[in-house]
Formats: structure tokens, sequence, C-alpha cells
């Protein structure tokens, strides 16, 4: 199933398939220390999940993990570590 991603609120994302498949994913709780970039990093999360034909709630889990790593950093570019980590595993190092 292809989905069409809504993000809700700090609850989570929703998918919505053109055959009436709803998919949730609820985002994980972070702390918010800068909010730029995170629509980005979500939509950069969903994008790498389509590329490797990955589930549409793994999609969604993703693109919250990736959402949540910018919303944990100060700058534009994050420390690499913590990015990759994070991105990959869903938790800080």
């Amino acid at each position: 199933m292809r989905g069409c991603p809504a993000v809700r609120d700090h609850r989570g994302a929703t998918s919505y398939a053109a055959d009436g498949e709803v998919t949730f994913a609820p985002a994980p709780a972070v702390e918010v220390v800068e909010p730029v970039g995170a629509g980005d990093a979500f939509a950069a999360g969903y994008l790498s999940g389509v590329l490797e034909d990955a589930d549409e709630e793994s999609r969604l889990r993703r693109a919250h993990r990736s959402a949540a790593t910018a919303l944990r950093s100060r700058d534009d570019i994050p420390d690499p570590g913590v990015a990759a980590s994070s991105a990959l595993t869903g938790r800080r190092p």
C-alpha cells in the first residue's frame, strides 16, 4: 500500500491510501530544541521508507524518528553521530 501521510500534531501521523486503508503511527515524545527542519526531516524519513519498500507503518515510524532528530538539534546541521544513530534506532546514543 502506498499512502499519503498527514502529520496530525504532536501525537502522530496518519497515512491515507487510495484503497481506503488508514494507517496511524504515534510520534515519539521528544524535547523540542528547535522546530526548523522537522517537516523536511519527516518527509525525508518517509521517502527513504518508500525507496526501501517498507510497509506503511514502518515508513511513518521512520519519518517520526527523522523528525525527532531534527527537533532535538540546536543547529541546522545536527551532530552526524547523533543524527545517524537516532534515525536508525530511534534512540539517542
